[in-house]
């Protein structure tokens, strides 16, 4: 037993000779020499397995040689873009707390070699959104399964508990409360992270995006600085004068993150509106550009609502896809949105020019937009300025403005302190950037400030890809609600990428790739099906009977399949009415039952017309080993369609809701409960 701990527990004589604050250092020495004993270690700052709740300036982290690990990596799983922003805000708030030379480091996680290097990470956060029926984005899809089973196996004994050990970390998860699966993938990163050995350094995150997900994020935020002020992962933070003074600089036109600009004239700037080259349409690093064919308008006369079904030529591509796959297209903003945009700017439209990364890239941009480019192109094709304003664009917007009122108005809305005032002018009316900029008219950011820190990437839309290559493969086939709304703003909101799809002419390139689903028929088609998809949700079942039917047109038996399907009105919006009787009656289709919610005097939904027809569906999926499917909405819908499932099962089996879930949720582990939902 060493000298530290026999003093600490009473066993040695106290030293009067000593004063009382050398005693007291005297006792601090030894206390550190005991935990350095105890650990097995020569350096206070080596091990991060634990949050040391006490400050001990000797385990402090220091400034990271250029060839070491930083101090805090910060890694992001994003599809909307949201996560990228949140770790860039993170970045700039431990940098303005701790000093910008400690090293804070923002990465995807599709670009991080996570099985050689998270074991010998320090410290890391993670950024991760959850996607549809709680799964992972693509770039964090194959991250997020290899922890998982790394977990998994070391929950059951077969793998390395303690492959961790050493590390600290902290899990921010973006999702949807409407949905059932809210942030599951950032609650199952947290779990798996412990599970082998990590430790936290703070409590889990969620953020909603049905609310307020940047007060959400900013709330979680506070906490992991105030978590690591008392860590030994980052340095000292600076006092409350400084902090204040630091983020008034950051809001500095020199502190924004800019890329260079430079004006191209003469003939490289004739070819610059022209697209690049195409891609395979295997994924988002390699869109194909599909000419677009037949554009047609699916609801009857007399409705007040639009949906289109689109297709997209893929005939002489490398795309390929299943049926029940997702496709995404990156769409375009209409030319009355890019001249509104180009006159907020202060810019012409014709104006050419390229973006490039400023020397270091100390800010950590991403890679600039590819040019020389127009501004009209650049406009139309990669500013999202239709979407809802963030804080962290008024914050560069105010840095611009040559107005003080409205510079000082602008950091206000961008600050903690006017989160209310915020909430009210921007959340609840649901403001866009453009229409913040037309609101600041003195703010004016130049074109590398604008790409760089105000306006985000337009981002890409998914659909349920409503056909099947077996009947149609050199097509993919897209069935779109036309978005047409009224915001609190007074703005008639129309949905970017539906109107354009509409507003396009035959022949148009549609940037586009294919999304790999799981969301498929049974391995037999003479598996019994249930599929339920109400509206647009249809999508999906409409590939499904396509397959069906070239396998019943080969001469391949087939089995049950029962389709719940529900609009508005059968003489408004019926979409695709005609083929689905035409499947009912070659037999692909056994059962359609329809639920038209505002033809009678009482709402009818689908979830009442399954349980008109329980027996029929539970003996199809209990009896028969069927499969039970649902699209569309997973706010209302879905909740609605579930909670019928329950009730049919528990009235069908004879047993408790309580039994009624955990027989669903079997019924989902095996893969025979799918949803597509949104």
């Amino acid at each position: 037993m060493d000298d530290a701990t026999l003093l600490l527990q009473g066993r040695l004589p106290a030293i009067p000779a000593l004063g009382l604050a050398s005693a007291a250092l005297l006792v601090l020495c030894l206390i550190l020499l005991a935990w350095r004993s105890r650990n097995g270690s020569d350096s206070l700052g080596g091990g991060m397995g634990s949050i040391i709740s006490l400050k001990q300036q000797s385990g402090r982290a220091a400034t990271p040689a250029a060839n070491e690990k930083p101090a805090i990596r910060i890694l992001y799983g994003t599809q909307t873009g949201t996560a990228e922003r949140f770790a860039k805000q993170l970045r700039t708030a431990l940098a303005s707390r701790y000093g910008a030379e400690v090293g804070f480091v923002i990465q995807d996680i599709e670009d991080y070699k996570w099985e050689a290097s998270l074991p010998e990470e320090g410290a890391v956060v993670f950024l991760m959104a959850t996607y549809g029926d709680g799964e992972p984005t693509d770039s964090a899809a194959d991250f997020y399964s290899w922890l998982v089973q790394a977990a998994e196996d070391a929950n059951n004994g077969i793998g390395d508990d303690a492959m961790l050990k050493g590390l600290s970390f902290a899990v921010f998860g973006l999702g949807n409360k409407q949905y059932e699966h809210f942030a599951a993938v950032g609650k199952r990163l947290q779990k798996a992270l412990a599970s082998l050995g990590a430790a936290p350094v703070c409590r889990r995150g969620d953020g909603d995006d049905d609310d307020d997900i940047d007060a959400d994020f900013e709330a979680w935020q506070a906490d992991l600085l105030s978590a690591l002020d008392l860590s030994p992962i980052a340095p000292d933070p600076k006092d409350g004068d400084q902090l204040k003074a630091e983020r008034r600089m950051s809001m500095s036109a020199e502190a924004i993150a800019a890329y260079e600009v430079q004006h191209v004239t003469g003939a490289e700037a004739d070819v610059a509106v022209q697209l690049g080259g195409n891609g395979t349409g295997a994924d988002s690093h390699n869109p194909y550009r599909a000419p677009l064919g037949t554009v047609r308008e699916l609801h009857q006369k007399g409705s007040d609502r639009s949906c289109l079904h689109a297709e997209l030529d893929i005939s002489n591509s490398q795309v390929q896809y299943d049926t029940g796959d997702h496709v995404a297209v990156v769409p375009e903003n209409s030319p009355q949105t890019v001249a509104a945009a180009a006159a907020a700017l202060g810019q012409p439209l014709d104006l050419v020019f390229s973006l490039t990364l400023p020397s270091g890239n100390p800010q950590q941009l991403r890679p600039p937009l590819p040019g020389p480019i127009s501004l009209r192109s650049a406009l139309a094709r990669h500013a999202d300025v239709l979407a809802p304003v963030r804080r962290a664009a008024l914050g560069a917007l105010a840095a611009f403005a040559s107005d003080p009122a409205q510079a000082e108005r602008l950091r206000h809305l961008a600050a903690p302190e006017g989160k209310a005032d915020f909430q009210a002018w921007a959340v609840a009316p649901g403001r866009t950037l453009l229409e913040a900029m037309q609101e600041f008219p003195s703010a004016k950011p130049p074109l590398g400030a604008f790409f760089g820190s105000v306006a985000e990437r337009v981002q890409p839309r998914f659909y349920s890809i409503s056909s099947s290559p077996k009947a149609h493969p050199g097509a993919v086939h897209i069935t779109c609600s036309v978005v047409r709304e009224r915001k609190g703003t007074g703005r008639l909101h129309l949905g970017v990428a539906s109107t354009w799809l509409g507003r396009l002419p035959p022949g148009a390139e549609v940037p586009m790739w294919v999304r790999k689903s799981t969301f498929k028929l049974p391995a037999s088609l003479e598996s019994p099906i249930v599929m339920i998809g109400p509206g647009t949700g249809l999508a999906p079942f409409r590939g499904f009977l396509q397959e069906r039917q070239a396998a019943k047109d080969r001469g391949q038996a087939l089995g049950q399949a029962m389709l719940f399907f529900g609009c508005r009105k059968a003489k408004h919006d019926f979409i695709y009415e005609d083929e689905l009787r035409a499947f009912q009656r070659s037999g692909a289709l056994t059962s359609l039952s329809c639920a038209f919610s505002r033809d009678g005097a009482e709402k009818d939904y689908v979830q009442h017309r399954l349980a008109a027809q329980a027996e029929e569906v539970w003996t199809a999926l209990h009896q028969g080993g069927g499969s039970l499917y649902v699209c569309g909405d997973a706010k209302h819908m879905a909740r609605d369609v579930h909670r019928a499932l329950a009730s049919i099962v528990s009235q069908q089996k004879g047993c408790s809701e309580a039994d009624a879930e955990s027989w669903l949720s079997q019924l989902a582990d095996s893969g025979r409960y799918q949803r597509d939902v949104w």
